[in-house]
Formats: C-alpha cells, sequence, structure tokens
C-alpha cells in the first residue's frame, strides 16, 4: 500500500475498504463477532482460573431465587448450589448464573458505537439487569417445575432459551435508547 495513497481508498489488509468506508451495521457485526469471540476464550479460563469464586456465584445465584421464592410464599430450601422445592430439586451450575447471557451482552455493548462513559453504564447496568432477570426465570422455572414437573423440561429448554435472546435484546436497545443516544452534557 503506498504511503501517499489517499485514506478514502486504503485498503484493510488489502481486501476490504477501511472501517470508515464500511456501513455502520457492518461495522457493527465485525466488532460484536470480533467482542464475542475475545470474551468467549477469555472467559472459560478466568472460569477455571477463579473456580471458587465462580462456586460461589452459583451459591448466590441459588441463594437469590430461594429468597425470592421464599418472599412469594413458596416453601423451599437452599443447600449451596441446590434449591429444593417440594417435588423438584435443581442444582444451579454454571450455565444458569447468567454469566453467558451478559457476555453476549457486553460484546453488543462494546460494539455498538456510543461514548465510553455510555458503554460503562451499559456495561454495569445491562449486567445487574441481566443477572436479575435470570433471577426471575429460575424462580419461574423451580415454581413450573414444582408444580408441573412434566413441563419443566420444555420450559427450561426452549422457553427460556428464547426468552433470553429476546431479554438481551430488550436490554440492549433499552440501553441504546436511555443511555448510548443521549447526547454528550
Amino acid at each position: 500500500m503506498a504511503a501517499d495513497q489517499p485514506a478514502t481508498e486504503r485498503k484493510l489488509f488489502g481486501l476490504v475498504p477501511r472501517w470508515s468506508g464500511l456501513s455502520p451495521a457492518v461495522r457493527f457485526i465485525a466488532i460484536f463477532l470480533v467482542t464475542l469471540g475475545i470474551l468467549s476464550i477469555i472467559y472459560p479460563q478466568l472460569s477455571i482460573r477463579y473456580n471458587a469464586q465462580m462456586l460461589q456465584f452459583m451459591a448466590a445465584t441459588a441463594s437469590a431465587v430461594g429468597f425470592g421464592l421464599k418472599m412469594l410464599g413458596e416453601s423451599v430450601t437452599v443447600d449451596g448450589r441446590y434449591i429444593i422445592s417440594p417435588g423438584l430439586s435443581v442444582e444451579v451450575i454454571e450455565e444458569c448464573t447468567g454469566a453467558y447471557e451478559v457476555i453476549i451482552f457486553w460484546a453488543a455493548v462494546l460494539a455498538y458505537p456510543a461514548r465510553w462513559r455510555a458503554k460503562f453504564i451499559g456495561v454495569l447496568g445491562g449486567m445487574m439487569a441481566l443477572l436479575l432477570i435470570n433471577v426471575l426465570r429460575m424462580m419461574f422455572l423451580v415454581a413450573v417445575g414444582s408444580r408441573w414437573p412434566e413441563s419443566f423440561q420444555f420450559m427450561h429448554i426452549y422457553f427460556w432459551q428464547a426468552t433470553l435472546i429476546l431479554m438481551i435484546v430488550s436490554v440492549w436497545i433499552l440501553w441504546i435508547k436511555l443511555v448510548a443516544n443521549r447526547p454528550a452534557r
């Protein structure tokens, strides 16, 4: 690539126009996929390295679910990562904590063209919102599993998987509308 070549004609790796020449949607998708890939490589390493903290996070998730159910008058007990109710006992595993949903959300926030302050608010606020949604999801699943055990698998595997995707997108769109697209002060 020639040094005197105009910026508008320069190519990225000689293949595609520079970022400024790409449509915002293509830039977002590219940055989202790269960021998600990086986070997907880092997260398992951190999960292994900080296994004791991950176990505490799973137990804290179980405690939050148990607390919420008790507040609603349900008869449940929590033993570490286990939530026990009449007719149902579930173990909170890493996939039940909401961490994976948060990673997807973070990739979307970091890929979106916004100020760093807005991204910081999105990363923290979105994480809290998604973890709360996840606790509500698990409360619902335990309540359904206790009353209608034959519906538990469908609700867990199909209904809530699709619903979590909608929740991630909804929280992200809410962040865009309330925070990311607000003019800087």
